[in-house]
């Protein structure tokens, strides 16, 4: 089986990397990923997946599903880019110029390495007679509206046995570490225009209730919990410097370790701004972006992905690949050394501080995370694995230039090509052993102890709104 598998992915190794390439360029940011949807789906279609668009009130949203009856293996892809961070795949900052956004966080390579073990799982079934269906996701948006949180309350992942998902990264391990539980709001004041030296007292600033509510917040984290976070921007401000701003806007993410945890610290949050308008004699309107549980492990599933890891083997990474990695290096000193630090035992596992060019050992110990992910929420209703695949230099931290670099480049190709054998030999493993499914579906139902999924969606609320507007700022 592994051969097969291996060889449909290195036959298909050129049209997945110029895939990659294609979504890598449009970068497209949340609900906007009208290009790299698209041709994900049609890769996909022309491979003989009956594709359904659409998923969840959402555009960019798609289930491509091959086969029928159980198991019902999922896989996870994900397509949307970030603001601010473009870059040429070159390791010196070099913005793209006709487009701002990057994919920082290597979602380009994500969904590709999905779309193609998909296919090759597809390919495997169909020559041996499987039974079984193959379900790839459409994710759109998981850096800002968290668009699996919404195909997860549509029922879109209701009748799955297993989902398998990766992450481009700086190493080649699956973890068990988990995610913080986040709400995404925007945050808008209504005020009063006026003449700002003429006659102030007639307006009333909503952008000093906005600054209020920011300073607030900045008093509030003395007495958070550790392991929370809070970041905001300020999205709107006003727009001269004479006139009283009417209208002012920030985009927070507030995170705490579990949804339980987070829904009191939101409160804390949501008080401050109305306490602001109240100073300012505004009015203060939150709007419901999206939201992400923390996530469940699944340490039947992680052994399995470890196995195919380690059956896989490393990307090899050539001598200019190297030197591309130390040079973009360069640009964060110390980044090799705090992630050594961060993989504590592990790190004498290192062999090369440039590219990682090992498979680290299984780590089951469970430990709380510090990003967000939706992938959390499909972890409350399927049992769930994911692991992590070299696509970047070691160390350099995610969501900038440095990382959007590396995933137009041929260490984020090879990075991407090993998560997607990764990926179809684990899958092959829950299609031919039932014994395995059973095993992560009672594993899955120990952790969740009784604890039946609740949407954070505000009542009222059917579709995510547009995070980013057109994707200018509008």
């Amino acid at each position: 089986m592994k051969d097969q598998l291996s060889g449909a992915i290195d036959a298909r190794a050129p049209q997945l990397i110029a895939l990659s390439d294609d979504v890598w360029r449009h970068a497209e940011l949340g609900l906007l990923e009208h290009k790299s949807s698209a041709q994900l789906a049609a890769f996909l279609g022309a491979a003989g997946f009956s594709i359904r668009m659409g998923v969840a009130n959402m555009d960019t949203a798609f289930v491509a599903a091959w086969g029928g009856g159980g198991p019902v293996i999922g896989l996870l892809g994900e397509y949307d880019a970030l603001p601010g961070i473009s870059n040429q795949p070159v390791p010196h900052r070099e913005p793209v110029e006709d487009n701002p956004s990057g994919h920082g966080c290597g979602h380009n390579l994500l969904g590709v390495a999905a779309a193609g073990a998909a296919v090759a799982l597809k390919e495997l079934m169909q020559a041996q007679g499987l039974p079984g269906t193959v379900r790839f996701f459409g994710c759109p948006a998981e850096e800002s509206s968290f668009g699996k949180m919404w195909m997860v309350c549509d029922g879109a992942f209701s009748d799955v046995d297993v989902v398998l998902t990766w992450h481009p990264g700086g190493v080649n391990a699956v973890t068990f570490t988990s995610s913080l539980a986040d709400w995404v709001y925007k945050f808008n004041f209504y005020g009063k225009t006026a003449h700002a030296a003429a006659n102030p007292h007639e307006g009333r600033s909503a952008l000093d209730a906005l600054e209020l509510m920011n300073e607030g917040v900045e008093r509030m984290r003395e007495h958070m919990r550790p392991e929370c976070r809070i970041h905001y921007v300020i999205t709107h401000g006003g727009q001269s410097p004479n006139v009283v701003p009417d209208y002012a806007q920030s985009f927070y993410d507030v995170r705490a370790a579990t949804v339980p945890d987070l829904v009191p610290m939101y409160a804390w949050v949501e008080q401050i701004g109305q306490g602001a308008a109240m100073m300012t004699q505004t009015r203060f309107e939150p709007e419901f972006i999206g939201a992400a549980a923390n996530t469940l492990a699944n340490g039947v599933i992680g052994d399995v992905l470890q196995a195919a890891l380690e059956s896989v083997g490393p990307p090899a990474f050539g001598n200019e690949e190297l030197a591309f990695a130390a040079q973009l290096q360069g640009h964060f000193p110390g980044c090799a050394e705090r992630a050594l630090r961060d993989l504590e035992a592990r790190a004498s596992h290192i062999r090369d501080t440039r590219v990682c060019d090992v498979v680290l050992p299984l780590d089951a110990t469970e430990k709380p995370g510090k990003g967000s992910t939706d992938v959390g929420d499909v972890s409350w209703v399927v049992p769930t694995g994911q692991f992590s695949a070299a696509c970047y230099a070691f160390g350099i931290p995610g969501h900038t230039w440095a990382a959007t670099a590396c995933s137009g480049s041929s260490i984020g190709h090879k990075g991407m090509l090993c998560a997607a054998k990764v990926l179809a030999f684990a899958g092959a493993r829950f299609v031919t052993e039932p014994g395995l499914r059973a095993a992560a579906r009672e594993e899955h139902q120990r952790r969740l102890g009784g604890h039946v999924y609740k949407s954070s969606i505000p009542e009222g609320v059917t579709r995510p709104p547009m995070p980013f507007g057109d994707g200018k700022g509008k």
